[in-house]
């Protein structure tokens, strides 16, 4: 008997599709919607002598989904979330959902404080040379030393509550009391949770040993929700499209899919989940004391983040938006963006609309 793997498929939950980093930066928000991405590069430039961070996000694949809902009503609401990211210039960080961010609303005053700080200037719609439909725009964090302090005010807060209340991701347990003292001695010293340098990201806790076991196996348990998850929903939206069904349809509960022993390899290879730590440049160092996470080279020109394709890409959306006259940069190279992007950071950046009249 061949060597299989089944997996019985359920609706997505938040548990699903979170991002397995440490590096989800506070002012990403939730929302949902019809519109989504197959996969994402961030290029992120850190200019010190200007005292602001650049970056370049180009989303790949944008589709249309949703459940059982009809699909000219799915590329309806897609169309209709576009107009609004072009207006507001709400920007997302590995999906749609959750980690979404838009500059142009109101939220709590710690995330206000930060998004004073961003801006965004939308680039445009455009197909890579397989004919695939993407997007890209610029974010700007302007006095990034100010920003990377109320980040790590922020930081210092969390790590004294989880002292008195746990930490929900892991398991609500409050932190023990080698970690408290970790904290104490590192907080003594003036550290800071987080720093950036050209090229490069750390992110420092302050944890017991004890207290980075559990942080591990939170990691853990997240890499085994999205991992499997990835994969078999791949599968079982390419074998629904295949049977000429809906290909805004990406739900997949009450279904399995059954995997050969000899592609499950390959499968694996493919989950953008297991592509992360593979495709970025991601560090940990512990000591007794502190474990460093940290991501980038030091020195490098930018920092890379990518998100590798999920396979769920179609082109329906593609052809809405030709109907509707949007335009479309056709066969767009990456030297043609990058030189846009170095274009960007030798000038202001042109703010949507809504973020301009919020800004005066």
């Amino acid at each position: 008997m061949r060597d299989c793997i089944v997996a019985s498929r359920l609706a997505l939950t938040p548990a699903m599709k979170k991002i397995p980093t440490a590096f989800a930066f506070c002012l990403l928000l939730l929302l949902s919607g019809c519109l989504e991405i197959d996969g994402q590069d961030v290029y992120l430039r850190y200019d010190e002598e200007n005292d602001r961070i650049d970056a370049m996000f180009v989303h790949r694949g944008i589709f249309a989904e949703a459940g059982d809902e009809d699909t000219a009503d799915a590329l309806k609401k897609a169309t209709t979330d576009l107009e609004n990211a072009m207006a507001s210039g709400e920007f997302v960080f590995w999906n749609n959902w959750p980690l979404s961010c838009d500059p142009s609303r109101d939220y709590d005053a710690p995330r206000n404080a930060l998004l004073k700080h961003v801006e965004v200037e939308n680039g445009g719609l455009f197909t890579d040379p397989q004919g695939i439909l993407c997007g890209y725009q610029f974010v700007r964090v302007n006095k990034a030393k100010s920003f990377v302090k109320k980040l790590n005010t922020l930081l210092e807060l969390g790590f004294q509550t989880a002292t008195v209340k746990g930490i929900a991701q892991l398991g609500n347990k409050k932190l023990d009391a080698d970690s408290k003292e970790n904290i104490r001695e590192f907080l003594r010293g003036r550290g800071k949770f987080l720093t950036i340098e050209q090229g490069r990201i750390e992110l420092r806790l302050p944890l017991s040993q004890s207290d980075f076991q559990r942080f591990k196996g939170a990691i853990e348990g997240r890499f085994m929700d999205n991992m499997p998850n990835e994969i078999t929903r791949r599968e079982a939206v390419a074998q629904r499209r295949k049977d000429g069904l809906s290909p805004t349809n990406t739900s997949v509960s009450n279904e399995s899919v059954m995997i050969e022993g000899s592609a499950l390899s390959k499968e694996i290879a493919r989950a953008p989940t297991f592509r992360f730590f593979w495709d970025n440049d991601i560090s940990i160092e512990r000591t007794l004391e502190v474990t460093t996470i940290g991501l980038g080279v030091a020195g490098a020109e930018e920092i890379q983040v990518k998100k590798a394709s999920a396979g769920l890409y179609h082109d329906a959306f593609l052809m809405k938006l030709r109907a509707d006259k949007f335009q479309i940069e056709d066969g767009l190279p990456a030297q043609e963006l990058f030189r846009r992007f170095n274009e960007f950071q030798a000038r202001d950046a042109k703010l949507p609309t809504k973020l301009a009249a919020k800004r005066g």
